[in-house]
C-alpha cells in the first residue's frame, strides 16, 4: 500500500506546471444556487429549490475549501445526523433523522446512482477509501426515498455524484488531472488522483485514492490499555461465585498466562493497542456519445479501534482487522429522443465480499465471563485461558437493470416512469474458521445447528415498477404524486411478496417564498445477516421476518430574503412499523435464546433550519437540528441521539489567494442507558460537547498547486461518542473517545 501512495505521488509532481485551480475567488451569489440542478430526488434533473423533497447539496469547491479528509466528515457539518464514530468494524455509525441502527443500513448511499449498501448486511462502508478529488457533489435527501429506490432508502439518500472526463478537462483541453496528497498526524497519508481525457468522441476518467493511517492512539483509556491489574482476587471471588482464594489466584494465574502469552504469529509478547487503516478504491468510467461504461473496485482493512474493549479483542499488531471489499461494474445508454422524451437504459453487476483476510482474536478466560467455575474445577485439568482466532468470510453478488423514461408532454407535465429487475445470490450465515484461507478451510457459522436447508446462498429476485408525475398546475405551484410497486422472492416460496410505497408532495414558490408538504412512506427489508445468521446469543434464526414500515409527513418553508440570505426551516413527523429488534425466545427445551422480530414502532419528531448568507469574499452557513424519537410500545426515549445540534461555518477569501475556513459542531447531551432504549449502556448520558476546526489554503502557491493546512479539534477537547450496537460497556464499549486535535497538510494540483 505504501508503494501505491508513494507511486501516485511521483505520477502526480510529474504533470506539467502551467494549469489553473479549478476554485472560483470572484465574487458569489445566490443566484448560482437557486439555480442548481440535482438528479436524486425524481431521478431527472430538476431545481434544487423545487425538487418534491428536503434536500441538501455539498459542492466539490466547498469539500476542498473545507480540508474534509474523508466523506463522512461532512456528515457532521449538515443538519439531521446523529453519529457514532467508534473506528471498528464499521467505521462510523451514520443515524439519520433521529433513526437509531446497525451499519447505517436504513440510509442508502449511492455513488452515480448506484447502492453501495452492502448486498448481505445492508451496511454503507462509509470510510476513507472513497476519493475526494472525483466528487462533484453530494446530493443528501431527507427522508423516505422508496418510491424511485426500493428498499433501502428507508429514512434517507445520500447520492456521491462522482466528476465527468468534461469536469475535469480544463479548457477543453485533451488531459486533465485533479489531486490531492495529504500528510498529517498519527502517520496518516492519502494520495487522490483523477486523470481524464478525451480522444474523438471518447472521454475517459480514472480515479483512484489511497489512504494510510495509524490512528489516535486509544491506550492511555483503561478500556484499551491491555492490563488485567484492575481485576484483584476479590474480583475473581465474586466473578466465580467462590469464598476459596486459592481457586481464585489460580483463575487470575491462567489468566494472566494466557492474555500475555508470545503470539507465534507475531512475536509479540501479549496484546497491545493498535489500530491502523490501510485502504484503497479505484473508479473508471468511459463515455462514447450516449453510451457510459464503468467499473469501481475498493478494499478496507481497518482494526476495531473502539468498538470493543480489550477484555475481549485485540488488534491489526495481532493481525486482528474488519476486511470488506466490493466491486462494481456498469454500462447505461442514455438518449433525448426528442425535447419531450428521454430514455435510459441502467445495468450494473455487483461483488460484495467480506475478505478472507477479516481476523478476530477473542481472549476466553475467567475475568471475562467466558469460562466459570466449571471449567476451573474441571476433574480433567483446569481449561486454559487462550485467544481464540477465528476468520470469517462472506461473498454475495446481484445483477440489476433498470430501465428509466422521462416525458414531457408539455411545459407543466412531467412524467418519470421505471422498471427495475434485480437477480441476486446473498450469502445466509457467516463461513469461519480456525485457519486461513476461510472460503477453502470454512464453514458455515450456525449456532443453532439449523442446517439451513437449501445450502448458504439464497436466490433472490426483486422487481420494481415506479411512477412520479409532476403536474404545474399554475406557475407558483407544482404537485406531484408517485408509486412504486416491489415484488420480492427468495428461492420459491420465500421473501416479502409485494409491497407498495406512495409519495405525494405540493410545492409552491410565491415571490421569495418556496414552500413543500410532503408525505411520503418507506420499506426496509431485512437483511438476510439479520433472517439467517446467528450467534451463541440469537440461536434463532427468522428467515419470515416481513419489513419494517415508515409514514412520513413533513413540511418546509425557505425564505430568500436578499441575493445574499436564504433560510429554511424544515418540520417533520414520522412512524415506524414492523420494527426489527432483539425478542427474547424459549425453546422446546426450556433453555432460553433471542431471534430478530419484529418487535414494536417508534415515533419520530424533529425540526431542521438552514441559514446561509454570501456576500462578495465572504460566507457564513448555521444550522440546526432538533430531534424527538421514541419508541411507542415502551414509551422510551431512542438512545444516543442528541435532542439539540448546532453547526457554523465561515468562509472568507483574503488577499486574492487565501482561503480561510473555520466550522463549529454542537451537538446535545444523549441519553442513554436505562432509561432509553439503549438499557444495556451503564452510563444515563454521553455529555454534550463543541468542537471547533479549520482549514487555511493558498491557492496557486506555483502554477496548478495550492497548499492546505487543516486543524481539526482545534481546542482540543476531549469528548466522545456512544458506543455501537448494545454498547454494554463490557464487550461493546460504553462510549467511544474521539480524535484529539490534528494537523494535516495538504497539497492540491488541478492541471
Amino acid at each position: 500500500m505504501k508503494n501505491i501512495f508513494w507511486g501516485i505521488v511521483i505520477l502526480l509532481f510529474s504533470g506539467p506546471l502551467f494549469a489553473q485551480t479549478d476554485i472560483d475567488l470572484e465574487e458569489e451569489d445566490l443566484l448560482s444556487l437557486l439555480e442548481t440542478e440535482i438528479v436524486t430526488v425524481s431521478k431527472r434533473a430538476e431545481n434544487l429549490f423545487q425538487a418534491p423533497a428536503i434536500v441538501i447539496i455539498l459542492t466539490a469547491d466547498e469539500i476542498i475549501r473545507r480540508g474534509y479528509l474523508d466523506l463522512e466528515q461532512v456528515l457532521h457539518d449538515l443538519p439531521g445526523f446523529d453519529i457514532s464514530r467508534g473506528n471498528g468494524t464499521v467505521y462510523s455509525q451514520i443515524y439519520q433523522r433521529g433513526y437509531r441502527s446497525n451499519n447505517t443500513d436504513r440510509t442508502l448511499l449511492l455513488i452515480d446512482g448506484i447502492e453501495e449498501n452492502d448486498l448481505w448486511k445492508g451496511a454503507a462502508w462509509l470510510s476513507r477509501q472513497y476519493p475526494l478529488s472525483n466528487i462533484k457533489r453530494i446530493e443528501i435527501i431527507y427522508g423516505p426515498g422508496s418510491t424511485l429506490y426500493g428498499a433501502n432508502a428507508f429514512v434517507g439518500v445520500i447520492n456521491i455524484i462522482t466528476k465527468n472526463p468534461v469536469d475535469v478537462l480544463q479548457k477543453g483541453g485533451p488531459l486533465g488531472i485533479n489531486c490531492q496528497i495529504n500528510y498529517g498526524t498519527w502517520n496518516t497519508k492519502y494520495a487522490d488522483l483523477t486523470v481524464a481525457g478525451k480522444a474523438g468522441n471518447v472521454h475517459y476518467m480514472l480515479s483512484g485514492r489511497a489512504y494510510y493511517s495509524e490512528e489516535m492512539d486509544l491506550s492511555g483509556y483503561p478500556d484499551w490499555d491491555y492490563k488485567l491489574d484492575a481485576y484483584d482476587l476479590a474480583y475473581y471471588q465474586a466473578k466465580l461465585g467462590t469464598d476459596d482464594v486459592s481457586l481464585a489466584q489460580l483463575a487470575q494465574t491462567l489468566d494472566r498466562e494466557g492474555y500475555y502469552q508470545i503470539r507465534p504469529e507475531t512475536g509479540n509478547k501479549g496484546p497491545q493497542y493498535s489500530n491502523t487503516t490501510d485502504d484503497w478504491l479505484i473508479y473508471g468510467k468511459l463515455n462514447i456519445e450516449n453510451f457510459y461504461l464503468g467499473f469501481q473496485t475498493w478494499r478496507r482493512a481497518e482494526g476495531y479501534g473502539a468498538w470493543y474493549t480489550d477484555d475481549y479483542e485485540s488488534g491489526p499488531v495481532n493481525k486482528a482487522q474488519w476486511v470488506p471489499s466490493n466491486t462494481f461494474l456498469y454500462i447505461k445508454y442514455e438518449k433525448q429522443l426528442s425535447d419531450k422524451f428521454f430514455i435510459s437504459s441502467f445495468t450494473r453487476y455487483k461483488i460484495h465480499e467480506l475478505d478472507g483476510d477479516s481476523q478476530e482474536n477473542y481472549f476466553r478466560g475467567y475475568f471475562n465471563g467466558e469460562y466459570d467455575l466449571d471449567d476451573l474445577t474441571d476433574p480433567n485439568g483446569p481449561t486454559l485461558s487462550n485467544w481464540e482466532v477465528t476468520w470469517w468470510y462472506v461473498f454475495s453478488e446481484q445483477l440489476r437493470t433498470e430501465l428509466k423514461t422521462v416525458f414531457k408532454p408539455t411545459e407543466k407535465i412531467n412524467f418519470v416512469t421505471g422498471l427495475e429487475y434485480r437477480r441476486s445470490y446473498i450469502q445466509g450465515a457467516y463461513i469461519t474458521s480456525d485457519t486461513p484461507n476461510p472460503s477453502e478451510t470454512g464453514f458455515i457459522r450456525d449456532e443453532a445447528d439449523t442446517g439451513f436447508p437449501g445450502g448458504n446462498h439464497y436466490k433472490n429476485v426483486d422487481t420494481g415498477l415506479y411512477a412520479l408525475l409532476s403536474y404545474a398546475m399554475l406557475k407558483q405551484l407544482t404537485f406531484t404524486l408517485g408509486g412504486r410497486l416491489d415484488n420480492n422472492e427468495i428461492r420459491t416460496t420465500g421473501g416479502y411478496g409485494t409491497v407498495f410505497t406512495p409519495r405525494a408532495a405540493v410545492v409552491a414558490t410565491p415571490g421569495k417564498f418556496i414552500l413543500k408538504a410532503i408525505y411520503s412512506e418507506a420499506f426496509k427489508d431485512a437483511d438476510n445477516w439479520t433472517k439467517y445468521s446467528t450467534t451463541p446469543g440469537r440461536l434463532l434464526p427468522n428467515p419470515s421476518l416481513k419489513p419494517e414500515r415508515v409514514k412520513n409527513f413533513e413540511c418546509s418553508v425557505s425564505w430568500q430574503i436578499s441575493r445574499h440570505f436564504i433560510v429554511d426551516v424544515i418540520g417533520y413527523h414520522a412512524l415506524y412499523d414492523n420494527v426489527a429488534g432483539t425478542a427474547n425466545v424459549t425453546l422446546p427445551d426450556g433453555t432460553e435464546t433471542t431471534q430478530h422480530q419484529a418487535i414494536g414502532s417508534l415515533q419520530i419528531s424533529g425540526m431542521m433550519s438552514n441559514f446561509l448568507f454570501i456576500y462578495k469574499d465572504l460566507t457564513a452557513y448555521a444550522n440546526y437540528t432538533f430531534t424527538e424519537p421514541k419508541n411507542e410500545d415502551t414509551d422510551l426515549r431512542i438512545g444516543d441521539i442528541a435532542r439539540h445540534q448546532v453547526n457554523l461555518g465561515l468562509n472568507m477569501h483574503l488577499l486574492q489567494k487565501l482561503n480561510l475556513n473555520v466550522r463549529l459542531n454542537y451537538v446535545g447531551e444523549k441519553e442513554t442507558g436505562k432509561n432509553t432504549t439503549i438499557s444495556t449502556n451503564p452510563l444515563d448520558k454521553i455529555d454534550a460537547y463543541t468542537v471547533i476546526s479549520g482549514a487555511i489554503t493558498y491557492y496557486n502557491i506555483m502554477p496548478g498547486f495550492s497548499l492546505q493546512m487543516v486543524v481539526n479539534n482545534i481546542a482540543d477537547v476531549e469528548y466522545f461518542h456512544p458506543g455501537v450496537r448494545s454498547a454494554d460497556g463490557d464487550y461493546y464499549a460504553a462510549k467511544c473517545p474521539q480524535n484529539e486535535r490534528n494537523f494535516m497538510m495538504k497539497i492540491l494540483y488541478n492541471y
